[in-house]
Order: C-alpha cells, then structure tokens, then sequence
C-alpha cells in the first residue's frame, strides 16, 4: 500500500549533500561502535558469554537440545532466552579460533543493530523517497537506546523489535501473510514482540484479513524451533518456553519507565495484586485498541504507523514484571514516524521516548536510581501526545479521504 503523501516526501536535498550526509553517519557510527563495544556489562559476562564458551565447547547439538545450565561464580546462568538466540551465538561461535568470546557476542549484538536499521529502511520506504529511507535507517544506528542496547549493552532487543516493525512494514503495504510471518518469528525471539500484537488486531478487523492467514504465526514460531527440537530438545518444552520465563523474576518493575516503578517503590500493592491488575489492563486495552476498527475511520499509511508507536509505548507502559529495555520497539517506531512525518509533535514524542528510555538504561547501567521514574514520566508525556493525535486521525474525515490526518 502506497501512502498518498508520499509524493510529498521526496527530500529536496541534492544528491551530493545526501551523499556527504551518509558518510557522516558511518564515520559516527564507526566511532561510536568501537568505543563501546569493550563495555562489560553483566549480562554479557554472567550469562551470554558462558552460553558462548558452552557452545564452544560442547558444541551446538550438545547445547540445544537442553537448556544450558552454566554457573559462573555463584550466579545461576540458565539459558532462559528462546532458541533463536542461541542460533545466532552458535554461528558466531564459528569465529572463535580468532575471536574472543566477549567480543563475538558483542558482534552479534551489532549485527542486530544493522538488521534493525534495514527493517526501518523497509518500514520507512513505504512512506518515504528511497534517498529519505536510506539516510534515516543509516541515522537509526546512532539512535541513543540503539547504541546502548547493541554495542555497549550487548543486548539483543534489537532483533524481535526489528521484526516486529517488519511486520508494521507489512502491514502498511497490506501483505497480510509476510505481516503474520514476521511477527511470528518476532515472538519466537522474544515474547515481547506480542507488544505489536493489538496493532495486528485492529490489522484484521479494519482490513478484513482473511482467516486463513491466522495460523501463520505459529507456523513461524514453530519454523524457529525446529533446529532445536531436531537437536532432541522436546517438543513441549519448546512451546512452554516462556510460560517457563513467566516466573523468573518476582519483581513489578525491572528499572522499567513506567508507573510500576512507583508502585513497587511505595510497596503499594503486593507483587500478586499487581501482575493481576497490569495484566487485567493490558488485555482490555489491547482489545480496545483492536475495537478502534469497529466504529472510527479506517486508519491509512503514516496513521497506521501512528498507531503502531502508540501500541508499542501503550503496552509496556502498564504492564508489571517489565525491563527497562522493553521500550525499544516504541524507540524505533517513534523515530521511524519523526523520520515519515516531521511535525513538532511526533518530534517530540520521539525525543520523550527516547530520553525516556534512556533515563531508565541509566537506572541499570549507571545505578542512577531516578532514571526509571523520570522516564516513566516522559514516556507517559509521549502517550499523552501520540493518543490525541491518535484521536484526531480516527475521527470521521471532513476533507477528501486522500489527506492524511496525521499532519
């Protein structure tokens, strides 16, 4: 699906300036990665390191078929991300002849950055010229929660975020059945890809997707762990993984920007009554984002992205149990909408995300313990503009049906 406004979009920057531009970036880019990338966190050390040394060790059959159960100096280091990730350190344990295992679970951090940076190039060519695109995806990798989360953090949100916004991509160009691959794979990556899911829910009630399109998720999800399960891994664990995860952490905020982090600091309410409240709210919201199809305008193009970042800065907003990381899908869409739609506004919601996000790294990576409040607060500013403005595209048109509400 083409956006009417897209004709609209062509940069009016000369090829030679956009070039310069470009090199710019990398060179930034370069820096910024290379002086990072020696950062030890330790979640690299406790945990994705020894899952590599395992690996390398074992090999991959020997790896997968079991979760790992590898102890590092007192620390538990069970292997409780899904198999996809594993796949990837077991490619990267390839190179470890020359590398070290530090540094290939860093690359494999900043492979994720540059896939996610060509999602948004995807995501942003449905809106954009090709020369907008390119130089926003390139700029994508200077996104503050993208050099964070890869090359210091050594983190991996980057991945199912991406594939999640593959998936908006989709979406946006009405290919139904690439838009419910994508986000399968995203949630066999990492549960939180399902933050995207009520914005597929208004997809198929708005658009009418056809029901045979409904069981490609889990066709997906299934697709992802099968190198697992042909290593002897079961079946049924397979499917139960993150039912497994649900109870790892007895915590309603893990430094997350959002309103839990308050309520677990003046202990409030038990850790039981929240998950029950959050989860109880998080399932009538996503339905009430899902209902917008029923009686409001059917939402097109840069709306539909709109729609997206609102969603995906919604759901880990009132959801307990969440890390500070979670709000990565909403950083990238957020900056993808800046990138499609420069208006003051979704300008601002971006840089409220961002510095919110960032702010709660900080509560992880620096121990400034007032960073996950003052995010949730900038976050909740963000929710506040993008809903309004969500409410002015949803309403009936009063001009052509061409315009887009979003300006």
């Amino acid at each position: 699906m083409t956006s009417p406004a897209r004709s609209a979009m062509q940069p009016s920057l000369p090829l030679p300036t956009r070039a310069v531009l470009l090199i710019g970036i990398i060179l930034l880019v370069w820096l910024a990665y290379s002086g990072l990338i020696g950062w030890r966190t330790t979640d690299v050390e406790w945990w994705f390191v020894p899952w590599l040394e395992h690996i390398i060790q074992h090999g991959a059959r020997a790896s997968l078929q079991a979760p790992l159960q590898v102890q590092i100096e007192g620390v538990n280091g069970f292997a409780n991300y899904s198999p996809p990730y594993l796949y990837l350190l077991v490619l990267a344990s390839a190179a470890s002849d020359w590398v070290s295992p530090f540094l290939l679970v860093k690359l494999v951090s900043v492979a994720g950055a540059f896939f996610c940076a060509g999602c948004i190039y995807y995501l942003l060519r449905a809106l954009a010229s090709p020369g907008a695109a390119l130089l926003g995806a390139a700029a994508s990798l200077l996104i503050p929660s993208v050099v964070l989360n890869g090359p210091a953090w050594g983190q991996t949100d980057m991945v199912w975020s991406a594939l999640a916004a593959l998936s908006v991509a989709f979406a946006l160009r009405e290919r139904w059945a690439a838009m419910m691959l994508a986000f399968g794979m995203a949630v066999a990556f990492k549960l939180q890809a399902v933050f995207i899911a009520p914005f597929l829910l208004y997809m198929v009630l708005a658009y009418r997707v056809s029901p045979r399109y409904f069981p490609l998720p889990v066709l997906a999800y299934a697709a992802m762990m099968l190198p697992a399960w042909l290593a002897g891994r079961p079946a049924w664990s397979l499917a139960t993984i993150y039912l497994e995860q649900a109870g790892a952490y007895r915590w309603l905020s893990m430094n997350a920007p959002n309103p839990w982090s308050f309520v677990q600091y003046t202990r409030l309410i038990s850790y039981e009554t929240g998950v029950l409240i959050g989860s109880v709210a998080a399932v009538l919201i996503a339905l009430g984002f899902g209902a917008l199809s029923i009686r409001w305008r059917r939402l097109q193009g840069a709306d539909l992205l709109l729609l997206s970042v609102t969603v995906a800065a919604a759901m880990p907003y009132v959801l307990p149990k969440m890390h500070e990381r979670y709000f990565f899908l909403a950083d990238i869409l957020a900056y993808a909408l800046a990138v499609a739609r420069p208006r003051p506004w979704t300008i601002s919601a971006a840089i409220a995300i961002q510095l919110g996000s960032v702010a709660a790294y900080a509560s992880h990576m620096l121990s400034f313990a007032m960073g996950k409040y003052l995010g949730a607060l900038l976050i909740g500013a963000a929710l506040v503009i993008l809903l309004h403005h969500l409410r002015l595209a949803l309403r009936p048109a009063r001009r052509p049906a061409s315009s887009s509400a979003i300006a």
